[in-house]
């Protein structure tokens, strides 16, 4: 579990039991596009919200020493929990979660309740969010593809050479291979963050979310949604 550190915002209630704090979950279901009212062509990704993201658990400084809530994302059968886990989500009304995650909040808030869904209210168009999810996984890949080394000449007596690293050293002296030499390796599958999207749209009925641009991740993964924290900081560096 991550810990993640957002600002608070409070909580409401319309028909089940909601929860308001700048956080969510969601599936990134593809990229389209929109046109603008000046007719101009718009990239957005897709993002479903129609798993809900619930509090499964409220921590306080009093108790814990900090404050922040965890939230589960995704339910999962009953059949597929262990014990620990239905006991520790059994006050959420839910059996278990694949995912789950803490985030940090600013200051504690007595009214956040254990099985709360987060409310969407934040994601108004216009709204700049930081979105967080998992790069697509590539594999074990060579020099060329991970760090674009131009390779070995197609001829000259280059056989089964052409897309070799070359020398990653010197001889006895010093007898080593430096660190952090470029070299083959695993790409993808990192978590990622990109910063500053802007919210087109969100639609209540479906509960799908129109986001500007590119988010991190493959169909049907799961991204997580902020509001921008350096848009924040900016806005508050101008008050002062």
């Amino acid at each position: 579990m991550s810990e993640n550190k957002t600002e608070n915002q409070g909580t409401e209630s319309s028909g089940g039991a909601t929860a308001s704090i700048p956080v969510i979950y969601g599936t990134k279901k593809g990229m389209t596009r929109v046109f603008d009212e000046e007719g101009r062509s718009v990239t957005v990704t897709v993002v479903s919200l129609q798993d809900s993201t619930v509090i499964t658990q409220v921590k306080s400084v009093e108790k814990e020493g900090y404050s922040s809530v965890q939230l589960g994302f995704r339910p999962k059968k009953a059949q597929r929990v262990n014990k620990a886990e239905k006991g520790h989500f059994q006050k959420s009304g839910v059996p278990g979660f694949y995912h789950v995650e803490e985030f940090r909040l600013a200051k504690s808030d007595a009214s956040l309740a254990i099985g709360s869904a987060v409310s969407p209210d934040f994601l108004a168009p216009g709204t700049f969010i930081d979105v967080q999810g998992t790069t697509k996984g590539k594999g074990f890949q060579g020099v060329m593809k991970a760090w674009n080394f131009g390779g070995s000449p197609a001829t000259h007596g280059h056989s089964v050479s052409h897309r070799a690293p070359g020398s990653i050293g010197n001889r006895a002296d010093p007898g080593r291979v430096f660190p952090g030499h470029k070299m083959a390796k695993h790409m993808g599958m990192d978590t990622q963050t990109t910063q500053n999207l802007k919210v087109v749209s969100y639609d209540a009925e479906t509960k799908l979310l129109l986001i500007a641009g590119a988010v991190p991740g493959s169909k049907s993964w799961v991204i997580r949604i902020t509001k921008a924290m350096k848009k924040a900081k900016s806005k508050a560096k101008a008050a002062k």
